[in-house]
């Protein structure tokens, strides 16, 4: 099974502590991302149900899945990685916050994917670069609004 890797890097004029609370929130991610997700699993950690060890659903139509926090380290790192639902062997996420100097943020994210069916792991990465890639950009659009 190949490993595809997908990186992005994205500045956001907004503090560290919004971004990362924007990104750690299951259901506000999906509306960056354009996907109606759900938590289904709170966080044992009652002082934040979005952190570690909870699962969200993503819902996509035919193929809804579940993903699952790994580490959360607000506001600095958010892990993740599919859990339930997918054609892939293999798909984890790292998101990692940085405070600019000038105030701003910044967003290195990478995901780890792959499948045992030839060709399925490529075909999605490349649709999520895609995809993820213009939600970023819209992201920081609005950030400047």
């Amino acid at each position: 099974m190949k490993i595809h890797t997908v990186k992005f890097h994205k500045e956001f004029k907004a503090p560290i502590e919004k971004v990362c609370a924007d990104f750690s929130n299951h259901e506000n991610l999906g509306k960056i991302f354009g996907q109606r997700m759900s938590r289904i699993v709170d966080s044992p950690d009652t002082a934040d149900v979005n952190g570690t060890d909870s699962v969200r659903k993503i819902h996509v139509p035919l193929l809804p899945f579940e993903e699952t926090i790994r580490k959360a380290e607000r506001p600095n790192r958010i892990e993740y990685q599919i859990s339930k639902g997918t054609p892939l062997h293999h798909h984890y996420g790292t998101m990692i916050f940085k405070t600019l100097p000038n105030g701003n943020t910044a967003l290195d994210y990478t995901i780890e994917m792959g499948s045992r069916y030839p060709l399925l792991g490529k075909i999605i990465a490349i649709v999520l670069e895609k995809s993820i890639s213009r939600s970023l950009d819209t992201y920081a659009k609005n950030c400047n609004n």
